[in-house]
């Protein structure tokens, strides 16, 4: 017996307990003195009777013994058995780690001796085939699967690495599904060479992408949306004030003009000065940063409205059908941008139909009970919409192209026959509107734009109830105004309109002139102001603070551009009115009307509670 043997069983007498031990000898002896006692009818003594002590100490040691035995091969089977059930539960857990690591990959091996490919069960699953069906559409080639514009690109790759295998193989790449979509994959490759360093066999990984390129593609978007709202909000403030400059100049030349041809010459000019105010506007409606003055309207009134106006508009080729629903909730929407919304949508209707054929334009209640992404991957939350469809019968949206459709100055029309602007503009309102636009179509069939507005609760809608009209017709207290603008020529044009019409005028170049102006000229009846100066009072905070000393200050806001910056604190609400630049001459009189006869109304107000 060698020494470890000895080691280990002293040990395993050490572990055995003394008392356990001592307890089986001493039963072990009183089993034999019982015995004694029945044959001789005494207990002997170790001395007259040494044969039955010595058998039961043996035999209680013997017993000791194997009892300590059993009990080690008992704890040493359940500590067996809990090692097992841990490496178990490691072994599930690893499992679990391993599906879950491998869900959206597959592996491939194709043995190019015998030009067999062998393709592991999750190609089939994620392209949504069973194994026979993705043999048969593959047709012997992956290429078969592939969306045509990868076929170059991925070939290209494949030849690259069979050629120099020590470059590596990596490729994204589109598979056509069995519904027919196309998913991103990414393949990692590498090749088994012989012994002569010829490729034999070529194998690898490929991963379903699909979700990384998506979210991709939506932080694009918001890349460019940041990126055309940057360039159209540097722009458009000094843009919209050159088109001011114009437009006021143009319309004071032809109020003194009397030649027909000269006046239409003016009247284009004139045009092209708007459209160049809409162009600038389209652009801030794309990057959701166009000036939006919401109010509590019906939809199907503004549709009725437009259908007037669309007859002018639209050939009589084209039968316009409306379909609106009954009982429709209102929403909170900049009413001018929405009709130019519906007529984009109603032009781009026509134009894709050559100028024949059937539109169509519904509304309804629609409530959406989860949140969820739509068909273009953007999130349209629960709630209750008001809906706005108009479709057309006309030749539909090509797949290629229809991913490009909302972007900016993209349009397949000839050139001089559209800005590439329209969707881009509508998609813009609605989603700066707080709704969601979808698009549906049918190569061949036509298209149906859906615009989703969040619909207004009826206490907004009893809260935003439009003031009672009043009769007043003439104003009086307000002929004289304090006119703040900072560009002169702008300052200078609608200086000369407003004098023109009849009205005293005061002006200053900033917000800390007009302050001081103000106060030296007692009366002011009231304010028109630019909203973005040079200074630290801006157009609402000067507004504010010269409130501070009349109250009921009616004020004309004016914006090219209102860039994003924290509005000041206090109530702009009352007696004030925004104007988008460029302006003509009879919206500014308008406005002062409806801004002087809301102080008489005040003023007559006051007048009866004393």
């Amino acid at each position: 017996m060698n020494r470890p043997d000895l080691r280990r069983r002293f040990r395993m007498f050490k572990d055995m307990s003394l008392l356990r031990l001592a307890g089986f000898v001493l039963a072990g002896v009183l089993a034999l003195q019982l015995a004694v006692l029945l044959q001789h009818g005494t207990i002997g003594l170790p001395r007259a009777y040494p044969l039955p002590f010595i058998v039961g100490l043996a035999a209680g040691l013997l017993g000791g013994v194997i009892e300590h035995l059993l009990v080690t091969e008992r704890n040493r089977a359940k500590a067996e058995a809990a090692k097992k059930d841990k490496l178990f539960q490691a072994l599930a857990l690893s499992e679990e780690r391993l599906s879950l690591a491998t869900s959206r990959s597959s592996i491939w091996d194709w043995d190019l001796t015998t030009d067999k490919l062998y393709m592991s069960p999750g190609y089939a699953t994620s392209l949504g085939y069973t194994p026979q069906e993705l043999r048969e559409a593959m047709q012997g080639s992956t290429v078969n699967l592939l969306h045509p514009d990868d076929v170059e690109k991925y070939l290209a790759k494949l030849h690259a690495h069979l050629e120099n295998p020590s470059k590596g193989y990596l490729s994204e790449h589109r598979f056509k599904t069995k519904s027919g979509e196309y998913l991103w994959f990414l393949a990692f490759g590498q090749s088994v060479l012989d012994e002569t360093g010829k490729v034999v066999r070529f194998n690898g990984v490929t991963t379903d992408i699909s979700e990384r390129i998506d979210l991709e593609a939506r932080l694009d978007q918001v890349r460019k949306l940041e990126a055309i709202g940057k360039l159209s909000g540097g722009i458009a403030h000094d843009f919209n004030n050159l088109l001011a400059v114009i437009m006021g100049n143009l319309e004071m030349v032809r109020d003194d003009l009397t030649d027909p041809e000269l006046i239409r010459m003016i009247d284009a000019s004139l045009q092209a000065t708007r459209r160049g105010a809409d162009l600038t506007r389209s652009m801030l409606a794309f990057a959701r940063k166009a000036p939006l003055e919401p109010e509590i309207i019906d939809l199907n009134a503004v549709v009725r409205h437009a259908k007037d106006w669309m007859r002018r508009g639209l050939p009589e080729s084209i039968e316009v059908n409306l379909s609106l629903a009954a009982g429709l909730w209102q929403v909170r929407l900049d009413g001018p941008t929405l009709e130019n919304a519906i007529l984009n949508l109603l032009l781009n209707a026509s134009d894709a139909m050559d100028a024949q054929g059937k539109l169509s334009i519904e509304t309804s209640n629609v409530r959406i009970e989860e949140t969820a992404l739509d068909s273009r991957k953007q999130e349209i939350a629960s709630g209750r919409y008001v809906m706005l469809a108009i479709g057309d019968n006309g030749t539909g949206i090509a797949e290629g192209i229809l991913g490009n459709v909302f972007d900016p100055f993209f349009t397949t029309k000839g050139p001089g026959k559209g800005s590439g602007m329209g969707l881009a503009m509508v998609d813009g309102f609605v989603t700066q509107s707080g709704g969601n636009l979808q698009v549906e179509t049918e190569t061949g069939k036509g298209t149906r734009f859906k615009l989703f507005f969040p619909a207004v609760t009826p206490v907004e809608s009893t809260n935003d109830a439009p003031p009672a009209q009043s009769n007043v017709q003439s104003p009086v207290g307000c002929n004289h105004f304090l006119l703040v603008e900072d560009e002169t020529a702008v300052r200078n044009v609608l200086q000369a309109n407003l004098e023109t019409a009849g009205y005293r005028v005061t002006t200053a170049a900033n917000g800390d002139e007009a302050v001081q102006t103000y106060l030296a000229t007692p009366d002011i009846d009231a304010l028109i102001t630019d909203m973005v100066m040079p200074g630290k009072l801006q157009g609402a905070a000067l507004a504010l603070k010269l409130r501070e000393q009349n109250p009921d200050l009616p004020v004309i806001l004016m914006s090219g551009y209102t860039p994003d910056h924290p509005t000041p604190q206090g109530d702009m609400n009352a007696e004030h009115i925004r104007l988008t630049k460029p302006f003509s001459k009879q919206v500014l009189l308008d406005a002062i009307a409806r801004l002087c006869a809301q102080r008489q109304i005040l003023s007559s107000t006051a007048q009866g509670d004393n």
